[in-house]
C-alpha cells in the first residue's frame, strides 16, 4: 500500500480477524526481519490460513503458499517455543489506536502477541503478567521502554471518536488553532485520509480554520460524525479495491466519495483483509529506499511542524512579556493593592459580607471579585496609560503575587529556550531532506575530502607551525598520549578536573620537524584551557606543561589511575591562560580546513574569523549562527565548539550578517 494503515483500517481488520478465534497455531516463520507468517489450523477455512504480519505496515490473512527459510531466526524460535499448539482466544484493538492484541492460550498459560503498526512499529510477545518476553526490536522513549523482562506499557492514550461526547467534541474543536481537517486528523485521531473524506461527505472545506466555524455547525458536525461512525459500529463494511489503469491505488473498508467523484475503477471484495492480502510480496523484500516520492510528504510534515513550533514560540514570548509586566504592575501599584487585600482579608471572616463584596467590586482597581474563587482580577494602568487585566491570589501578599508572576516568566523562558532548540532541529531536518532531494536529482558524487589523522582530536596549528592536539574524552585522552606523545614533544593540561590531555608536537601538520617555542606553549595552554570544564566556570584557568618523560600511566602502590588520567612526576611549569577561541579557515595542501584556536593564532593565518567566549547560547544554536556567517556546513563547526554554552564575541572580516538566525 502507498499509505500506512489508519486506526479505522485496524478497526476493520480486527473485525475480519474474528474468524481466526478458536484456531490453533501450527507453525511460525520469519521470512525477513520485518515479516512474520503464522500458519494456523482452523475449521472456518478450507485451506490452512496464514496470519501475515509486516511490522509497521500490514496485518492480514492469506491462504496462499510462500517459500520460507529453512533456518528460523531467534525471534521465530522464541514465538514457536511459547505459542505453537496454542489456541487464539481473542483478537482486539487497543482503544482506538493502531495496536492489535492477539491473545493465545496454551495449556493453563496465556500469552499476548502485540502488533504496534505505527511509527517504526514493533511485534511484542508478553506473558500473563503483562511482562515482555521478547520484542522484535528494543525501543525506548521518555514515557516507556520496550525490552525483555520489562512490563509492557502502551503508548499514551489517544482520543477515541467512538466514545467521545458532544461536549468533549465541542471542546476539542474550539480549543484548536488549526484548520478543520488537521483538527479531525490529529486532535480527534481520525487520520488524514478519513478526516478528508469526512470533510468531503459533510460538504465543508477542509482548509477552513476552526475559529471560523460557528457553534451550531460544530454541533451538526458531531451528529454527522456519529452517522459516519455508525457504519463501523454496525460492521456494515463494503470493502473496495481502488484501481487506475489496472494499477491498485488503495483499498478501503467503505466507498469513499473522493474516488466516486473521479475516474477510478472499483473491485468489490468479500472482506477487507482479502484485499490487503494482495499486498503480500511473493519474494522477500527489504524496506523501500528513500525516493523523491516518499521524501516529499516527510518534508511537508516537517514544514507543518515548523509552523506549529513557530506559533508556540510566539505564544511563549507573549506569555513571558505578560507575566513580567504583571509583576512590574503589581509593584507599580503596591500601596493601593495592599490596602485592597487588607480590606478583603477583613471581609472574608464576616458572616454578612455582601455589602463589603459590592464595595470591593466598585473599587477602580477591581474588575471582578468573588470570594468563592481564590483570585481577583485587577485593572492596572502602566506608565503609558494602558490598562491591563492582572489576576492575583487575594490570599497572598502583593510581593508574593509578583514573585509568582516573575517565577512563571522564568519558567516560560526555559521552555522557550528548549522550543528554540527544537525548532533548530526541525529546520536542520528540512535542510537535510532538501539536500537528499538534490542528491537524488543530481546523483553525481564528489570524491570524499581528505581527512588527516589529527582531525579525530581537537587540533590547531600554532603560529610557528607546530601541531597542537587535544583529546575529546577519556578514551581519546588515553589513545592520544600512548600513541602520539613522543620525545621532544610537550604535554599540556589545565589544572582542573575535566580537562583534556593536550600535546604540542615537535612537527607541523605535514610531519615536518618544527622546534617548540614559548609562544607555541602559550597558545597551546589557551587551547587546552578553553576545551576544559573551566570554560563555563572561570574567566581564566591555570595550565601546566611538562616533558613527555614526566607523564606516566603507572601509579604508586595502592593507587588507581582512572581512564583518561595520567601521573605527572617532577616539576610542573604553570601558566595563567585566558579562555578564548577563534574559528577560521586555513590552507593545508591547497585545501581549506576549518580550525579553532586562540585568537592570536587564527589571526596569523586569515583575516576572516569569529571569536567566541563563555556565554549563554546553546552549542546547537551557536553552531548554526557561525556556519551561516562563514557559509559552511554546521557539521564543520559543531565539533570545534567547547562543551557548555558560548557566545560570539567578535566577527572579523565576514559580511554575511543580514540573515543571522534569531
Amino acid at each position: 500500500m502507498q499509505r500506512k494503515l489508519s486506526s479505522f483500517d485496524i478497526y476493520t481488520i480486527v473485525t475480519d480477524l474474528q474468524l481466526l478465534t478458536g484456531s490453533f497455531i501450527n507453525q511460525i516463520y520469519q521470512r525477513t526481519p520485518e515479516e512474520l507468517f503464522i500458519r494456523l489450523n482452523s475449521k472456518k477455512y478450507k485451506n490452512k490460513p496464514i496470519l501475515y504480519i509486516k511490522n509497521e505496515e500490514l496485518c492480514t490473512v492469506t491462504t496462499q503458499k510462500y517459500t520460507m527459510p529453512t533456518k528460523p531466526s531467534t525471534f521465530a524460535m522464541t514465538l514457536r517455543k511459547h505459542l505453537e499448539n496454542g489456541i487464539i482466544t481473542k483478537i482486539t484493538q487497543h482503544e482506538f489506536d493502531r495496536i492489535i492484541h492477539i491473545t493465545i492460550t496454551k495449556y493453563d498459560t496465556t500469552f499476548t502477541l502485540i502488533l504496534e503498526l505505527f511509527s517504526n512499529g514493533n511485534i511484542i510477545l508478553t506473558d500473563n503478567t503483562n511482562t515482555i518476553i521478547l520484542p522484535l526490536k528494543t525501543q525506548q522513549w521518555a514515557h516507556r521502554t520496550i525490552r525483555p523482562r520489562k512490563p509492557y506499557q502502551p503508548p499514551p492514550s489517544q482520543t477515541n471518536p467512538f466514545t467521545i461526547t458532544q461536549k468533549e467534541f465541542h471542546q476539542i474543536l474550539t480549543n484548536s488553532e488549526k484548520d478543520i481537517v488537521r483538527t479531525l486528523a490529529l486532535n480527534l485521531n481520525m487520520g488524514g485520509l478519513y478526516a478528508e473524506e469526512f470533510c468531503l461527505q459533510t460538504n465543508i472545506d477542509k482548509n477552513t480554520p476552526i475559529k471560523q466555524i460557528p457553534t451550531e455547525s460544530i454541533n451538526n458536525l458531531y451528529n454527522q460524525l456519529i452517522q459516519f461512525l455508525e457504519i463501523f459500529k454496525k460492521q456494515q463494511f463494503n470493502p473496495t479495491l481502488i484501481t487506475e489503469n489496472n494499477t491498485t491505488i488503495d483499498i478501503l473498508p467503505i466507498p469513499f466519495k473522493y474516488y466516486t467523484q473521479n475516474n477510478y475503477q472499483f473491485i468489490q471484495l468479500e472482506t477487507f483483509t482479502q484485499g490487503l492480502a494482495k499486498f503480500i510480496s511473493d519474494t522477500p523484500q527489504s524496506k523501500k529506499p528513500e525516493t523523491p516520492d516518499n521524501i516529499t510528504p516527510k518534508k511537508e510534515r516537517l514544514q507543518r511542524q515548523l509552523t506549529q513550533q513557530e506559533a508556540t514560540i510566539q505564544k511563549f514570548k507573549q506569555s513571558i512579556d505578560e507575566k513580567k509586566q504583571q509583576g512590574d504592575l503589581l509593584y507599580l501599584h503596591f500601596q493601593p493593592i495592599t490596602h485592597l487585600l487588607t480590606h478583603i482579608t477583613k471581609t472574608l471572616p464576616k458572616k454578612d459580607k455582601a455589602t463589603d463584596i459590592t464595595h470591593i467590586n466598585q473599587n477602580p482597581l477591581v474588575k471582578h471579585f468573588d470570594p468563592t474563587e481564590k483570585k481577583i482580577i485587577l485593572l492596572l494602568i502602566d506608565n503609558e496609560n494602558n490598562t491591563h487585566e492582572v489576576p492575583i491570589n487575594y490570599r497572598k501578599t502583593v510581593a508574593e503575587n509578583a514573585n509568582i508572576a516573575y517565577t512563571t516568566s522564568k519558567k516560560l523562558q526555559k521552555k522557550l529556550t528548549r522550543a528554540q532548540d527544537e525548532i533548530e532541529k526541525t529546520k536542520q531536518k528540512i535542510i537535510n531532506i532538501e539536500k537528499q532531494q538534490k542528491t537524488q536529482q543530481t546523483p553525481q558524487k564528489k570524491p570524499p575530502e581528505k581527512k588527516y589523522w589529527f582531525e579525530r582530536f581537537h587540533w590547531c596549528q600554532s603560529r610557528q607551525g607546530n601541531l597542537i592536539i587535544a583529546g575529546k574524552d577519556a578514551k581519546s585522552n588515553d589513545y592520544l598520549v600512548k600513541k602520539y606523545l613522543k620525545e621532544g614533544d610537550r604535554y599540556i593540561h589545565a589544572d582542573i578536573h575535566g580537562a583534556p590531555s593536550c600535546i604540542i608536537k615537535q612537527q607541523n601538520l605535514l610531519n615536518q620537524p618544527t622546534p617548540i617555542t614559548q609562544d607555541t606553549i602559550n597558545e597551546a595552554c589557551i587551547f587546552a584551557a578553553s576545551y576544559s570544564k573551566a570554560w563555563n566556570q572561570y574567566a581564566e584557568a591555570q595550565v601546566y606543561w611538562v616533558l613527555p618523560e614526566q607523564v606516566s600511566k603507572t601509579p604508586q602502590t595502592g593507587e588507581f589511575v582512572p581512564k583518561g588520567a595520567f601521573i605527572i612526576r617532577g616539576k610542573r611549569n604553570y601558566i595563567r591562560s585566558p579562555l578564548e577561541l577563534a574559528i577560521g579557515q586555513i590552507i593545508i595542501e591547497n585545501k581549506k580546513k576549518t580550525m579553532s584556536a586562540p585568537k592570536i593564532t587564527i589571526a596569523h593565518y586569515t583575516q576572516d574569523y569569529i571569536t567566541i567566549k563563555p556565554g549563554l547560547t546553546s552549542k546547537n544554536i551557536l553552531a548554526k549562527k557561525i556556519a551561516q556567517i562563514m557559509n559552511i556546513p554546521i557539521a564543520e563547526i559543531h565539533p570545534l565548539l567547547p562543551s557548555g554554552k558560548s557566545d560570539i564575541n567578535e566577527i572579523i572580516g565576514y559580511t554575511n550578517l543580514e540573515k543571522e538566525p534569531q
